[in-house]
């Protein structure tokens, strides 16, 4: 209840008004909209924007106009570091890129070292097989020689005794050792020479 009674004077009291004559006055409207309030209006407007505008001047703008200079002053010795960095990054890459070069040419060489070396080892190893072979093959071929010697000389000599006994058992006769070898020569001889 206490409620309505205030804003029933609230209202009533907004919807009257004194003139300068003591008078009071019902005036209906927006009190904003009534001219005789408008040079106070327009008063309290100047001082308030000269108010903020002073307020923005001395405190807010040197504050916002501090940031944005050391802002930029930030983005600028970043771009230089940044600046200072590429041209470092690009002076690496070009001494490892020289060095790879160099590595690669090392590299090279030493293949090309390592691949003389290598077939003047095998060269080195082949002679030496070689002539280990020959060495062995002529060798061997001694002792063929020395072995189909002593059997030709085995056969020779048992080519005689059969000869020998055959023709001393078949027709019965005697012949000497000697005519007996120089006969088993003899056809030896034609043999080789048939078969040659």
């Amino acid at each position: 209840m206490l409620q309505t009674i205030i804003s029933f004077s609230a209202t009533s009291l907004s919807a009257t008004a004194v003139d300068m004559g003591g008078e009071v006055t019902k005036k209906s409207g927006m009190p904003q909209m009534d001219i005789a309030t408008f040079p106070t209006q327009i008063f309290w407007l100047f001082v308030v924007f000269a108010a903020i505008y002073l307020f923005i001047s001395f405190s807010a703008a040197p504050k916002i106009a501090g940031t944005l200079e050391k802002r930029q002053n930030r983005i600028d010795s970043d771009l230089a570091e940044a600046g200072k960095l590429q041209a470092k990054a690009d002076e690496e890459r070009a001494t490892f890129e020289q060095a790879l070069e160099e590595s690669r040419t090392k590299a090279t060489a030493m293949v090309a070292e390592k691949r003389v070396e290598i077939k003047a080892d095998i060269e080195s190893q082949y002679k030496e097989l070689t002539n280990s072979l020959n060495a062995d093959a002529e060798a061997a071929s001694i002792r063929i020689n020395d072995a189909k010697t002593a059997a030709l000389k085995e056969v020779h000599s048992a080519a005689s005794d059969v000869c020998g006994d055959m023709i001393s058992k078949i027709s019965g006769l005697s012949i000497s050792d000697k005519d007996i070898k120089e006969a088993v020569d003899q056809s030896i001889k034609h043999l080789v020479k048939g078969n040659g």
